[in-house]
């Protein structure tokens, strides 16, 4: 098992280096031995991701092809002469700084025993190893529209895939591990280039040593890749200005600022950062270079664009629905979803400071104390590589705002720490005397002397667990205790069938369909079909009557009048009568509705315990229509409600010979409803229709209790409790009749 991850994490690795020395071979390497190293890495690590991807389109996902790979990509690369080194060395480090430099080694050992045990990270054992192992065994990348992860762009799970691939879930770990240890080396790199040794060696282990960092980079994430990309990026856009004859560069930049966004959302601004300095260092003559900077940067962003639009309908899915409208993620959850991120539980923004450096817990890891002396940063504005540092840090902080945890701000760290370091610097001793305090500070040891007990950290080397002296499994439980339950999907639940949920389980270790509710359209329906059983507010209790006068209409609409955008417009069901009799349905109806056309048919599937829903605010102007396809007499217009909705903000409309619709006369009747018994059953009926053979809902979601107290109402089976996860089998109509009549 350690031989195949250590093979997996070797060859993938080999691969990028391999990559991106053929291509730094073509553009023209004009860099030392050592910065030459770490940018054929990560300049490489984005053209294998692109071949991954490619590979996925043709359905070639399989081991032998992540073993030929990188094996034929170096055997290019070593006979085209791509893996000689350049000749220039950097000036080496002072002799003060080699000894501090041994401060890293304990960090190093305590990193790559973590990188090397069993995945646990929260959303790395969910959803991007999860994924990865999805693609994996379809043999192909696959639309997966019932969760939104999957539309972001993937560049890191590529590389994860093709580490995967071979040695599983550690390998594609230790593939981001990489990066943890590539950053720390372009930052030093940077100091030395440019006469800032000490600056740049400040820098690198005030990255490297912060306890969030080391976390991130030893997990199946993509932040600590993020930062990478970033510097790499800078670096070569300040070399740009040293050598402004060199084309090749702006095509690297390129290349790096499109990884960046194939890597992920956020990094959007680099390509815009890439645009802006070239202008500034080119002026009047930008224009080949900017080309030449798309030109670099387009591959690796249109797939990810292409993708989206054809399997989501939506470019730039998950985000943006009200732009582009699909039925895989609501505008409105998008809304909901903006709101945490740019607050978490947070009651003040005036808050960050203090999670993210020293308590760790609401925002989710910490930087480290140190940090609090991030302000001092702005000093290094009196030095021209200063402003250049932080002009860079603003771009890589604007999308910060939209996700305020700790590891958004990963890929601005290392421009602010270099920013401070040059600050520090400016004090004989102080720099080495904040890397020694700020080591001891982000030992797991010290850690909760000072951070909450919930902060997300690393706790200790972990070689046993690592070299799998002990067990897989125990560990995984340690960690992640509905790990235990997924164990009981691969044993109770055929394969083929499909598990719906209401919260994250580690899917990276099961291959059986399991949908999260608030991850998709589908999966938020699904859930509110649950709800919509137990909630009152949820149940269709209320009839509004729209009484027009009695004529044949060909087309009728209901129209909303409210304006009301803390609320959304719902309909259970809307049925025409004609002197009392209800006009029955008929295939050829043809529905609309607006703003939201999606799953306007639950509006008229007869059930009450589905609804269609506006997906936006009340306005003025939302409609229900139907064309009959004939004329049909109409007199009584009937929305059945939920308590929720607004009940005399209604009119009908009929579309005239002429085609314009035009307002009918509507006298409004409110009817109250009663209690609408079998809801619990309709709700599992329901479900089934729908595909769902199986629920997992732990002891806090909302129904659990109800669920496992009336278990024979609703017509499910308990099959598994593990660490409060339970696992229920809802039953067939048929079985459930017969169980009933057993009963009796």
């Amino acid at each position: 098992m350690v031989l195949y991850i250590v093979l997996g994490w070797t060859l993938t690795t080999v691969g990028c280096y391999a990559a991106g020395s053929l291509l730094m071979a073509r553009l023209g390497d004009r860099w030392s031995r050592e910065e030459s190293v770490a940018l054929r890495f990560v300049a490489g690590a984005g053209v294998y991701s692109l071949l991954v991807f490619l590979l996925g389109i043709l359905h070639l996902y399989y081991r032998a092809t992540f073993v030929a790979l990188p094996l034929g990509l170096a055997l290019a690369a070593w006979r085209m002469g791509a893996l000689a080194l350049p000749g220039e060395r950097l000036t080496p480090l002072p002799l003060l700084w080699r000894r501090i430099l041994w401060i890293t080694a304990p960090f190093t050992l305590l990193y790559l025993s973590n990188a090397m045990a069993p995945e646990v990270s929260p959303d790395g054992a969910s959803y991007h190893l999860g994924l990865v192992a999805k693609y994996y065994r379809e043999r192909a990348m696959v639309p997966v529209t019932t969760n939104l992860y999957a539309a972001l762009s993937q560049g890191m799970e590529m590389l994860f895939l093709a580490a995967y691939a071979v040695g599983r879930h550690s390998a594609a770990a230790l593939m981001h591990f990489n990066y943890l240890l590539t950053l720390p080396w372009l930052l030093l790199c940077y100091g030395r280039r440019y006469g800032m040794a000490g600056a740049g060696m400040t820098a690198a282990l005030l990255v490297y040593l912060s306890p969030v960092v080391g976390l991130d980079g030893i997990s199946a994430y993509n932040d600590v890749a993020a930062a990478c990309l970033w510097f790499a990026l800078f670096t070569v856009l300040r070399r740009i200005e040293d050598l402004p004859e060199s084309r090749g560069l702006a095509v690297l930049a390129g290349v790096l600022a499109g990884s960046a966004y194939g890597l992920k959302y956020t990094l959007f601004p680099a390509l815009l950062f890439a645009g802006v300095w070239i202008i500034w260092v080119y002026r009047k003559m930008a224009m080949r270079p900017i080309l030449l900077l798309a030109a670099g940067a387009l591959p690796s962003i249109a797939p990810w664009v292409i993708r989206n639009t054809i399997w989501w309908a939506n470019p730039l899915a998950p985000f943006f629905n009200k732009l582009f409208p699909n039925p895989y993620v609501t505008y409105w959850f998008e809304l909901d979803y903006r709101r945490h991120m740019s607050m978490y539980s947070l009651t003040s923004l005036t808050e960050i400071p203090m999670q993210v450096t020293v308590h760790g817990a609401d925002l989710n890891g910490l930087l480290g104390p140190v940090y609090l002396l991030a302000p001092f940063a702005l000093l290094a504005l009196r030095f021209p590589e200063g402003r250049r540092v932080l002009a860079a840090a603003l771009f890589a902080l604007a999308a910060y705002p939209s996700n305020i945890g700790t590891r958004f701000l990963i890929p601005a760290l290392p421009l602010v720490a270099m920013g401070m370091a040059m600050t520090f610097n400016m004090v004989r001793w102080l720099p080495a005397a904040v890397v020694v305090i700020h080591a001891v500070l982000s030992w797991p040891n010290a850690i909760p002397a000072y951070a909450s007990k919930w902060a997300w950290r690393l706790e200790k080397v972990t070689w046993k667990e690592a070299l799998r002296l002990r067990s897989e499994d125990n560990y995984i439980l340690s960690h992640i205790p509905a790990y235990g339950l997924t164990r009981k999907l691969e044993e109770l639940v055929p394969a083929g069938r499909r598990v719906l949920g209401f919260s994250q389980l580690p899917e990276a270790y099961t291959n059986r369909d399991y949908m999260v509710g608030f991850q998709s359209a589908e999966g938020g329906g699904l859930r509110d079909i649950f709800v919509s059983a137990l909630a009152e507010e949820r149940q269709p209790r209320r009839l509004a009557h729209l009484f027009i006068p009695s004529a044949r209409h060909k087309a009728l609409r209901v129209v909303q009048n409210r304006d009301d955008s803390g609320g959304q417009w719902s309909v259970t069901e809307m049925r025409f009568y004609s002197g009392g009799k209800e006009v029955p349905r008929s295939p050829l109806w043809r529905l609309r509705a607006k703003p939201t056309l999606h799953d306007v048919q639950r509006a008229f599937d007869g059930s009450p315990i589905t609804r269609w829903i506006s997906d936006q605010g009340r306005y003025n102007g939302m409609y229900i229509e139907v064309d009959f396809g004939m004329h049909e007499l109409v007199d009584d217009v009937v929305l059945l409600l939920t308590p929720d909705q607004p009940l005399d903000t209604y009119h009908v409309e009929a579309r005239g010979a002429d085609g314009k619709w035009e307002k009918v006369k509507t006298e409004l009747k409110l009817v109250e409803v009663t209690t609408m018994p079998g809801m619990r059953r309709a709700a599992v009926e329901e479900l089934l229709r729908r595909n769902v053979q199986y629920l997992v809902l732990s002891e806090s979601d909302f129904g659990c209790d109800d669920l496992v107290l009336n278990k024979d109402v609703w017509g499910v089976e308990q099959l598994a409790n593990v660490a409060d996860v339970r696992l229920f089998r809802l039953i067939p109509r048929e079985e459930f009749e017969a169980r009933r009549k057993g009963a009796k």
